[in-house]
């Protein structure tokens, strides 16, 4: 069987098992509240570009197949054309069993196969832009040469530069390591018009983003700004360490530490590639990499901002596998160890992670009632679908006792876990959740609640709070409301064991401030 047939096989089989999973565990925090973007569409929202939103929208039918495995297909999808682009890269790069390999590594990563090939945030739509690029990248200076080809492949790379953009600004990295490799290794290029066309295409597509910011006082940047900036930020070396574990974690323990040996081979020329593709791989990769990990000592960064910054890497790894020879010395299914045994820990994780969140009896986090479950991460993944029937149970039986009015709202103080209540509880119930705060804490909902039924004078509200997310009530809307009832509790179970409890607020007679 050849390397291409083996590849297609690679990806069906991958692809039927992320569907699995996909229908297996609810959405968790990121991704319900971007399925809350494909609610109201706009060109761009709080904390990202925005296609991730207009993805969802595609794939529910406008938002008709509004659940779990369809909400996902766009990652699912998404993670299949990505496997598929860096087997034609590694392909470009040497040949079609190298193209095989790096289809296999990507796939052995848990970034690759779940963070983004499962789980639909921005980076699972950026990854299909970033590998596309990259394959045009390698042609473009497989030789100093520019001819005709090689000037139309610059306009498709400014225009895919341009919609991975939409997808996640990280995507801008890919224009800095393209001209990082001009100015260093290429200079011609800065003569030719078709470069600045090009700019001009990725510039023109990212204009509704950043048209809606200056409409919206910046304030996109303004918070990622914050999160980023590290003046007068001491060291932290725990935050370092957080961020190196988990990328360490996310690109597979097994797998990680030869993206490390490949990419010094490929410093000490000891690919069987090009020094020209070399160059571009290691530019579109080690700046990105470089400067989260500056910030990493001083700020809190996420492992996955990085993760598209890998695939360069590996490429590079499979350019480094492809030299070497199995025990066999032929060419199997997986042709090493490391290989191999990355893809059993990553198996493990998955099936180890659906087993941990479904029927882990009780909770990881704390034990004691008021907090229950806080800091256990696996609740943000379990449980939602069963609140329903209980909070619906609670609101009918308000209405008729008249302790609540009818048409009264839902609210919360965080995006998250407002986001899980929306979708779970509110909009089944066809009731308008709305939040109240600071756009740092409410981020979307900010614009979400101007489409929503805001609050009038004599308005009662209910606010649901997870115990695993626990907030005061009666400090933070005491004046807001002339009344604020103890709270109804549904205790949640997981196995048996109590592992969250829902407080449930009765708020009334908003004095209309």
């Amino acid at each position: 069987m050849n390397n291409r047939k083996k590849t297609i096989i690679l990806i069906v089989v991958a692809t039927l098992l992320r569907l699995i999973i996909a229908c297996s565990i609810e959405l968790g925090n990121d991704e319900v509240y971007y399925r809350m973007y494909a609610q109201y569409l706009q060109w761009n929202y709080f904390d990202h570009p925005p296609i991730v939103g207009w993805l969802i929208r595609i794939t529910t039918v406008n938002l008709l197949l509004d659940n779990e495995l369809f909400i996902r297909l766009g990652a699912i999808l998404s993670a299949a054309a990505t496997t598929w682009l860096l087997f034609l890269s590694g392909k470009k790069l040497s040949n079609d069993y190298t193209g095989f390999l790096a289809a296999v590594i990507y796939t052995a990563t848990l970034y690759g196969s779940i963070i983004a090939g499962t789980f639909i945030l921005p980076d699972s739509p950026q990854m299909v832009c970033w590998a596309g690029c990259l394959y045009l990248l390698i042609g473009i200076t497989t030789d100093t040469r520019i001819n005709r080809i090689k000037k139309k492949d610059v306009l498709w790379f400014g225009f895919i530069a341009g919609l991975g953009m939409l997808c996640k600004i990280h995507s801008v990295f890919l224009w800095f390591g393209f001209l990082l490799y001009i100015i260093g290794y290429n200079r011609k290029w800065l003569q030719q018009p078709v470069l600045y066309i090009s700019a001009a295409i990725s510039l023109l597509m990212f204009y509704p983003v950043i048209q809606w910011n200056i409409d919206n006082h910046f304030v996109t940047y303004g918070y990622h700004s914050k999160r980023v900036n590290v003046a007068g930020s001491g060291i932290d070396f725990v935050s370092f360490f957080t961020f190196f574990s988990g990328q360490f974690f996310y690109l597979n323990p097994f797998i990680f530490p030869y993206l490390i040996i490949a990419t010094f081979a490929a410093f000490k020329n000891k690919l069987p590639i090009l020094s020209s593709q070399k160059r571009i791989l290691l530019l579109t990769a080690l700046p990105l990499i470089g400067i989260a990990t500056i910030i990493s000592f001083f700020k809190n960064v996420l492992p996955h901002w990085t993760g598209p910054a890998y695939a360069s890497l590996i490429l590079l790894a499979a350019c480094y596998f492809s030299t070497k020879k199995t025990t066999e010395g032929s060419q199997k299914w997986i042709a090493h160890k490391p290989v191999e045994i990355a893809f059993a820990i990553m198996l493990s994780i998955i099936v180890s992670g659906i087993i941990l969140i479904k029927y882990y009896p009780g909770t990881l986090g704390k034990k004691d009632k008021p907090l229950l479950g806080e800091g256990d991460f696996t609740l943000d993944m379990v449980g939602w679908h069963n609140l329903k029937p209980a909070i619906e149970k609670l609101l009918q039986n308000d209405v008729l006792s008249g302790a609540m009015k009818k048409d009264a709202v839902i609210i919360s103080n965080k995006w998250f876990p407002a986001a899980h209540i929306d979708f779970y509880v509110a909009m089944p119930l066809k009731r308008d959740l709305i939040c109240i705060g600071d756009a740092s804490n409410i981020h979307q909902y900010a614009w979400l609640n101007t489409t929503r039924k805001l609050l009038q004078k004599g308005d009662d509200a209910y606010c649901i709070v997870p115990s695993n997310n626990y907030f005061d009530v009666n400090k933070a809307y005491a004046s807001l409301f002339i009344t604020i009832a103890a709270p109804a509790v549904v205790e949640q179970k997981r196995n048996g064991k109590a592992c969250r409890r829902f407080y449930i607020y009765r708020l009334q007679d908003y004095p209309g401030k």
